[in-house]
């Protein structure tokens, strides 16, 4: 299904699981001229200056979620949700509707033929049917769980977000390409060319 306001342009789904390497993709396929949007950050600025989700994660949590300086605390909130589903449901559903409609307009308003937008969750939301292709970035689990314990999680922590996920094996089945996200960034760019080569062109 072409989104309404993308005619003429390649939308292409990236994602795979937190610490796959999305972000690193990303860039690669930014450095072939594709216009990038990253979802992540897309929450990132909705948590920094949104007063309205800033205010229904005050009545939901309290000073629980919110710095003494009045802004938004991501490692309380990140504690919080993955140490519970129906509280990670719950910032989902407060999120997800905003985050979509914030890309939907990047790529209905970017003056680029090739948008691409990295969503960690297409398959889980079932977002596949806005986008031209679907790729899934896949990395060993034990490159995943080495790369978040260097960000600074503890293994459980990052148990909790590797399960808050569709598995890397079920996205890879779902999505219409696979990069290798487990090697240098040097092959991630020579996959991200020869993918643009032989199947997005």
């Amino acid at each position: 299904m072409q989104m309404h306001g993308a005619e003429g342009k390649r939308v292409v789904g990236l994602t795979g699981t937190i610490a796959s390497g999305k972000s690193s993709a990303l860039k690669a396929f930014a450095s072939l001229g594709w216009f990038p949007i990253s979802s992540d950050s897309i929450v990132g600025e909705l948590l920094e200056s949104d007063p309205e989700v800033r205010d229904s994660i005050r009545a939901r949590w309290g000073g629980l979620g919110i710095q003494p300086s009045g802004r938004i605390d991501k490692q309380a909130i990140a504690g919080l949700v993955f140490g519970d589903p129906s509280e990670r449901r719950w910032l989902e559903s407060l999120l997800h509707p905003l985050v979509r409609s914030r890309w939907l307009s990047m790529v209905q308003s970017c003056n680029s033929e090739k948008c691409m937008v990295e969503l960690p969750l297409l398959f889980e939301n079932n977002l596949q049917m806005h986008f031209t292709y679907t790729i899934s970035v896949y990395s060993p689990d034990d490159a995943i769980r080495e790369r978040l314990l260097r960000r600074g999680y503890s293994r459980d922590h990052s148990r909790a977000r590797m399960s808050a996920q569709s598995s890397q094996e079920e996205k890879a089945a779902r999505a219409d390409f696979v990069l290798w996200g487990g090697g240098t960034h040097d092959f991630l760019h020579h996959q991200a060319r020869e993918t643009e080569a032989c199947s997005l062109t």
